[in-house]
């Protein structure tokens, strides 16, 4: 029986507490949820923290805080976004990022434009980057928001820079990225190069079939959480992201598979095992 990971995003860079009262976005409640997500079936965490005012950030001293905390409490792994969406910050100082050893990364192989500024990712900047991953032996995830990102990934898998069994993230509708209709789900499911790891994330009101449907089509991990969808249901409200993980993990039974744990997981995905570290 095939075993499916589940991935929480927890946080995001854009939401506000506002809006969604059970939003984790201090230290402590990111370790509390990404520890409750555990407890829940998830095997894996996609962090974002955020500043005392609740702006996005990329500040190592917050991703440490956050790293130590959660692997005092639990075994989930710990995937930290790189993305400089909405956030001032050198190169340098994102790929420093990486010798705090987390266990992925997220990393977007071009930049994606968006009115708001966008991801802004040279060549350079993802080249040094993969470099520390490496030598930090810390697992890239690749995300990816349109056939031209693919494109460039398989690229660099030609020059080497990029493992055979890398772990692909598909993303779709977001704002710069593949519009939400089947069309794009379909070229999903053409796309996913031969030995990858694969997941997809839906945004909105397309988290649920882009799960339903990637369980379907063998995925190994599918994506769900706070940073990705307001709702539950349509016009539900989601309090916290249990709810969602919860909601996941009866999927993957339902449809005839089982919920991989972090164990399992970090040996699906290829992560370097961190206890002596």
């Amino acid at each position: 029986m095939k075993k499916i990971g589940i991935c929480a995003a927890i946080t995001g860079s854009m939401t506000r507490k506002e809006t969604m009262p059970g939003l984790p976005v201090t230290v402590d409640e990111i370790i509390h949820c990404a520890c409750e997500c555990s407890v829940a079936g998830a095997a894996m965490v996609h962090i974002h923290v955020r500043d005392k005012y609740e702006r996005p950030s990329l500040d190592a001293s917050l991703y440490k805080e956050v790293l130590t905390g959660i692997r005092e409490k639990c075994d989930i792994l710990v995937c930290i976004s790189t993305s400089n969406h909405l956030v001032d910050i050198s190169d340098k100082e994102r790929i420093r990022l990486m010798e705090l050893k987390p266990d992925l990364a997220s990393i977007e192989v071009t930049s994606v434009k968006r009115p708001d500024g966008g991801i802004k990712n040279s060549k350079k900047f993802v080249r040094d980057i993969l470099q520390a991953m490496d030598e930090y032996e810390v697992k890239p995830e690749f995300e990816i928001f349109n056939p031209r990102m693919l494109k460039e990934l398989m690229h660099l898998s030609e020059l080497g820079l990029v493992e055979k069994n890398a772990l692909i993230q598909f993303v779709i509708g977001s704002i710069g990225g593949m519009k939400p209709d089947y069309n794009n789900i379909q070229w999903i499911l053409d796309s996913v190069p031969k030995g990858y790891t694969w997941s997809a994330a839906g945004i909105a009101g397309m988290q649920l079939p882009v799960n339903f449907i990637s369980i379907l089509n063998g995925c190994d991990v599918i994506r769900t959480g706070m940073e990705d969808n307001r709702y539950f249901l349509k016009g539900v409200p989601v309090k916290n992201n249990m709810e969602f993980v919860s909601r996941a993990a009866g999927m993957i039974q339902t449809l005839g598979c089982e919920v991989a744990d972090s164990l399992e997981m970090a040996k699906i995905l290829g992560v370097k095992e961190r206890k002596n570290d």
